[in-house]
């Protein structure tokens, strides 16, 4: 019976390592010190479960989320939704989005390119960028309290 530490991980006698089961996948990683199995561990699999992550965007930018919670708008996912829906060509909306059914992708795009507009007018710049973790993630650019007022005036005339 293998006895796991706090990292989930157990020394296996046998082959001499380290050893760390992602339970997931049921794969089974190997490193002779901790220390590199930590660094497999963190650098592949950490920030890819059902977890809040924690982004490292810089100084300069910030979070769909926390642009949600400063503008009132909404939750990071539907910031994302509308820059998605406001950036994606109408020839890819279909296969992209999922813009199939009753209504037409004007339609549903029309949120999203209202949304960009209201950034642009208050001078509120927007990007994806690679954070730690190798994914990309929208993120926002000058952003001060002036020009979340000026948003939010746009937002609600919407």
């Amino acid at each position: 019976m293998n006895r796991y530490n706090k990292d989930s991980f157990y020394f296996s006698i046998t082959e001499n390592q380290w050893c760390w089961k992602q339970t997931s996948t049921g794969k089974i990683f190997k490193a002779k010190t901790k220390t590199e199995l930590l660094n497999i561990k963190e650098k592949e699999f950490i920030g890819s479960g059902n977890y809040k992550r924690v982004y490292d965007l810089g100084k300069d930018y910030i979070s769909t989320e926390e642009f949600g919670k400063i503008a009132e708008i909404g939750s990071k996912e539907y910031v994302s939704l509308l820059l998605k829906r406001g950036t994606t060509p109408l020839k890819d909306y279909d296969n992209k989005i999922g813009g199939q059914g009753i209504h037409r992708p004007e339609n549903r795009r029309k949120k999203g390119l209202l949304f960009i507009e209201c950034l642009n007018k208050s001078k509120i710049e927007f990007d994806r960028i690679l954070n730690q973790y190798n994914t990309k993630v929208w993120v926002f650019k000058n952003v001060n309290n002036e020009r979340i007022k000026i948003f939010k005036n746009h937002w609600k005339k919407t």
